[in-house]
């Protein structure tokens, strides 16, 4: 007896798991069950934040979604769909925190000079540096500036111990002391290393810490 093609196995595990999917699928359009599926919790600035704020309903029925997930299982079709809900990105962040003041607007990554530091870290996205339902504020390294400033000079340097310097004993580590990434606090870098922020306190802050920079913040983020 001839053994079953490829496809035909395929075809038969996908219905032998379709009532499992749709369970799934049901559950996933639910309100009262999206907390209980969540990854993690959401950040502390996040909290009160309803799911579909940043996670959207996909388009069609669960029906139609299946379908196409079948489709693309055997073959079919070229990419696989967001089930029950769309993935989320950037857009989804700048909705609520897109502001005048960014010094590191993500778009400027996304320029071909960039290519090398975007390689280690993807600042073309907000979320090469931040994720949702995970402890961490910030999930880069606080080292994440050398990707970029490795060969940084400031004329006419205000500091005590000159960014050269620093940048010579890679003290990456204490770029955060003094600057804050995005510029959204009401922060004024200080001209003695002293007085820079503790690396401790830069470190607790990305592993979901108290945010050092303090308050207030120049611009707040909407509320969805």
């Amino acid at each position: 007896m001839a053994l079953p093609s490829a496809r035909t196995v395929r075809l038969w595990a996908v219905l032998a798991i379709m009532p499992t999917a749709l369970w799934a699928g049901l559950a996933l359009t639910q309100s009262k069950t999206q907390t209980a599926l969540a990854h993690g919790p959401l950040i502390a600035a996040h909290h009160g934040v309803a799911c579909v704020a940043c996670h959207s309903k996909t388009t069609g029925t669960v029906r139609q979604q299946l379908q196409a997930q079948v489709r693309y299982v055997l073959g079919l079709r070229e990419t696989p769909v967001d089930f029950g809900y769309a993935s989320v990105g950037s857009d989804q962040c700048l909705a609520c925190h897109a502001r005048p003041n960014e010094r590191h607007p993500i778009y400027r990554f996304r320029e071909p000079r960039f290519a090398n530091a975007v390689a280690e870290v993807d600042a073309r996205s907000c979320l090469g540096c931040h994720s949702e339902h995970r402890p961490q504020t910030v999930t880069a390294d606080p080292t994440v500036c050398q990707t970029c400033h490795d060969d940084l000079k400031v004329k006419n340097d205000p500091v005590d111990i000159p960014h050269v310097e620093l940048v010579a004993r890679k003290n990456w580590t204490s770029c955060m002391g003094c600057h804050d990434f995005h510029g959204n606090h009401a922060f004024q870098a200080p001209v003695m290393m002293a007085d820079a922020l503790p690396e401790a306190a830069i470190w607790a802050y990305f592993e979901g810490g108290k945010d050092p920079f303090g308050s207030p913040k120049l611009f707040e983020g909407k509320a969805p």
